[in-house]
């Protein structure tokens, strides 16, 4: 299953109404807000999941089983909302 996080489709509407008028530039002010805010929702989730995964590797390569099923724990419950 591939996951969709609301942020992501958000940012590909825009894009699609983008592209019909001329580019992103032509979007309102307050598309233009929206898209800065799905853009940082972005990122962040994506350094969370990063950030995550490289210390869960880390857990993981050290031995910790239980630190690194914390960790894996924590990746899966972010990962569930991305549908």
């Amino acid at each position: 299953m591939v996951g969709i996080h609301p942020v992501h489709r958000r940012l590909a509407e825009l894009t699609l109404k983008a592209r019909a008028i001329g580019g992103y530039h032509m979007l309102s002010p307050l598309e233009k807000r929206e898209m800065e805010h799905c853009l940082k929702v972005n990122f962040d989730l994506v350094s969370n999941l990063d950030s995550l995964k490289s210390v869960a590797f880390v857990a993981y390569t050290s031995g910790d089983a239980e630190w690194h099923q914390e960790l894996c724990a924590k990746i899966e419950q972010i990962e569930s909302k991305l549908i």
